[in-house]
């Protein structure tokens, strides 16, 4: 559930904020609401804490090896701002070495056609009277400088030709309509060496900076430290002050509310508190039992929070995902592979708190077997399925291996989205009836009829509408539950006016009943990612079995058998991801209104 906030504001003295900021960040109760630093303090902190980052990336991220004695890398006794100084200084001088290096590149590329020779040579030939000209022709104006008595061609390509033509002093003057190639100012020799040289150096960097890569544990600490440095700066510049007294707002868990009031009275600070209005920006505490908490993970990899006065839905999540999950990856030999792994993790966590992860994989993987066991599926294989150990759990009106069981897991897809939809607007209707005006609820009792007449619709028009004919009233459930949606939806306090803004949104409202016939068929992903799951696992089955019996055959097919399942498992573990997961927050949360707009409750405190 969603923990109820309080909005709290502090006044405390000017010259004492610095003490109480230490006091409220010691406390760690109070979710402060965003400040804007300034100052000199706050910049070079701000500056340090770039630093710092921009150093952690330029150093490679690897374990350190405890068996290592050379004393280059032991350097732990540097500050870590001065090394994360060093270590940007040693980028700067790599990256303005690449940076010549990239010009040396081109100068030899420009240079390697005309061969290597000595520019200076030809220079001390002009002072003799010998005057050397460099020329790049197209090969069709060769014919041209032929004629020239001492026009040689240094290097020929098939679009290109490379020449130089030499005039001596008693030559008479000739006119040579082509632009002529400066005199390089150093020769290739020289080019190859400055490259080779400074690629040496550049090598010599790069290996400083992998041996610092034992120092990013301290950099990473002492970033850490920075950073709430930069926090608690933040909000001691940043908080407005008049009349010689500073004040701050935050939000703070109802249930903790005296902790703040007996801080307050300790430190002499006065303290309001309030109920957090409308418009305000009240951060988000999701409190759950362990039970519901497990699934907390999906959510932190997903990056979504419910909005302070939306649902949590945690608890409907969490039943419904493990069902997507169980359905989608469908086969109890995998389930079984995730739960020993479930119990390989729990044995590492070793005593204490055990992680939630863990637990919903373990949850997951438990059921996952147990759909796998009456479906008879277990790695795809008939034969196993077949077999007296798993043969008794099956349901043959479930099994993958009876063809006709299609159209119940079809079926089974279709009542899961209803009961998904229909909870959604039952809560709906629960949320509604407790505000004003009461009769607007009543749009949600439209909607779920709306869901249950549409699902009859789906039996008949997707399955087969001789098997399931369209009872009369299911019209009558969706035709009233569009009449509910129109005239109860808008209803604001003047009952006529509400029905005109319905009856004024009947376009809408259409394409919504449209959307939720839609959102029904949806579900029957569940059933088609699952039956490709199945039909992949007996594709590698087969490649496996038709290898042979020889010992090559029997090592080829357990490999194939190994790197197919595998790939089929991974396969699985996406598409619940895509698919598992959309279901609960893209359908579901829709009907429930959900807009995920919510922002995490993080208190102003001290990070261990």
């Amino acid at each position: 559930m969603i923990a109820k906030m309080d909005k709290v504001s502090l006044i405390v003295l000017e010259s004492r904020k610095k003490e109480a900021l230490k006091e409220l960040k010691n406390l760690g109760v109070v979710h402060l609401e965003p400040l804007t630093g300034s100052g000199d303090t706050f910049e070079q902190i701000k500056m340090k804490q770039e630093h710092l980052e921009k150093a952690l990336l330029f150093i490679p991220d690897q374990k350190k090896d405890n068996s290592s004695s050379d004393v280059e890398t032991q350097k732990i006794s540097l500050d870590p701002q001065e090394l994360a100084e060093e270590i940007l200084a040693i980028k700067e001088k790599s990256r303005s070495l690449l940076e010549e290096l990239e010009k040396l590149n081109k100068e030899r590329d420009f240079l390697l056609p005309w061969g290597n020779f000595d520019p200076q040579e030809i220079r001390n030939l002009e002072k003799q009277g010998l005057s050397c000209h460099l020329y790049i022709l197209p090969a069709e104006k060769l014919k041209d400088f032929k004629e020239l008595p001492r026009f040689f061609i240094l290097q020929k390509t098939k679009t290109l030709v490379y020449g130089i033509n030499i005039i001596l002093e008693k030559d008479s003057e000739v006119t040579i309509d082509h632009p002529e190639i400066p005199i390089p100012e150093r020769g290739l020799k020289t080019v190859e060496g400055l490259i080779k040289d400074k690629s040496k150096v550049l090598e010599s960097l790069e290996k400083e900076l992998s041996k610092m890569s034992i120092q990013r544990p301290l950099l990473e600490n002492h970033l850490l430290t920075i950073k709430q440095d930069l926090e608690f700066e933040e909000v001691r510049s940043g908080m407005p002050a008049q009349d010689g007294l500073a004040y701050l707002t935050g939000y703070i868990p109802s249930k903790r509310r005296d902790l703040l009031k007996e801080a307050s009275t300790k430190n002499g600070w006065a303290l309001l508190v309030q109920q957090p209005l409308p418009e305000d920006q009240v951060p988000t505490l999701v409190e759950n039992p362990q039970a519901i908490r497990i699934i907390q993970p999906v959510f932190s990899l997903l990056g979504t929070v419910p909005g302070y006065r939306e649902n949590d839905i945690s608890f409907f999540f969490l039943i419904f995902f493990t069902i997507f999950f169980s359905m989608i990856i469908g086969d109890a030999g995998y389930g079984v592979i995730l739960f020993l792994f479930s119990i390989l993790g729990l044995a590492k966590s070793g005593k204490g708190k055990k992680p939630d992860g863990i637990i919903l994989i373990m949850v997951l993987s438990f059921f996952t077997i147990l759909w796998g066991s009456v479906t008879g599926t277990w790695f795809g294989s008939i034969t196993l399925a077949e077999s007296p150990v798993f043969s008794w759990m099956v349901i043959p009106a479930l099994s993958s291996f009876n063809p006709e069981s299609s159209e119940v897991i079809k079926r089974i897809c279709f009542i899961l989205g209803t009961v998904h939809l229909s909870i959604a607007h039952i809560w709906n209707f629960l949320k509604e009836v407790r505000k004003r005006p009461i009769i607007k609820s009543f749009a949600q009792l439209g909607w779920l009829s709306m869901v249950l007449g549409l699902f009859y619709l789906v039996l008949y028009l997707v399955l087969d509408p001789e098997k399931y004919p369209l009872p009369s009233y299911a019209l009558y459930m969706i035709l009233g539950g569009v009449i509910f949606v129109l005239l109860f939806s808008n209803q604001e306090g003047n009952f006529f006016k509400g029905i005109l803004k319905g009856l004024g949104g009947i376009l809408p409202t259409f394409l919504n009943s449209i959307g939720a016939f839609s959102d029904i068929i949806s579900y029957i992903r569940l059933f088609a990612v699952g039956l490709a799951s199945v039909e992949i696992a007996k594709s590698f089955n087969s490649m496996a079995a038709n290898l042979g019996e020889g010992v090559v055959g029997i090592i080829a097919g357990a490999l194939i058998m190994i790197l197919g399942h595998s790939l089929n498992l991974a396969m699985g573990a996406l598409s619940v991801v895509v698919h598992g997961v959309r279901l609960n927050m893209l359908e579901f949360s829709n009907h429930l209104g959900m807009e995920w707009s919510g922002i995490p409750y993080k208190p102003f405190k001290e990070i261990q």
